[in-house]
């Protein structure tokens, strides 16, 4: 397990992605908690199959902060969804994007073992999904294909 803190005024998804490498993460969960100086989260529309930015410009405390780490071309990719408030106390959420500025944040990154997910372009959805339905850990038993349709495919 690695924890810690990232840099003042760092992106923060820069900020987790170069921690990942740094540390050979190739997958992993993630968490953080923290304050932003300002933040772009992401609404993904499924009808034009991209993402619509959601910027805040102000101070903003982050209420949760998880996600994964995997692996996109070659590389450590992290994929955090965040739930941030403002000064009021209204909760805003969503896919956490490249503008979110650090004013402080903490980090724990599980690494996990076995083999590395890795996404690719999924047509269906137009995003950038695991290839594979399942990455079971090293000695991890195949589940049933009972259990697997009742997990995966209710």
């Amino acid at each position: 397990m690695f924890m810690g803190k990232l840099p003042h005024k760092a992106d923060l998804i820069g900020a987790l992605t170069e921690t990942a490498g740094a540390n050979g993460i190739q997958a992993g969960a993630v968490q953080v908690m923290g304050a932003l100086q300002r933040a772009t989260l992401g609404f993904y529309d499924q009808w034009s199959k991209a993402y619509r930015e959601l910027p805040f410009n102000n101070p903003l405390e982050i209420v949760s902060g998880t996600g994964n780490i995997s692996l996109r071309d070659g590389k450590p990719f992290v994929h955090l969804h965040l739930a941030v408030s403002d000064e009021e106390g209204k909760v805003f959420g969503g896919h956490a994007m490249e503008g979110c500025i650090i004013f402080a944040a903490e980090y724990v990154i599980i690494p996990l073992v076995g083999t590395a997910p890795v996404r690719t372009f999924d047509e269906a959805t137009g995003l950038f999904l695991w290839e594979r339905e399942q990455y079971p850990a090293p000695g991890q038993k195949k589940l049933s294909p009972e259990l697997q349709r009742a997990l995966l495919h209710p």
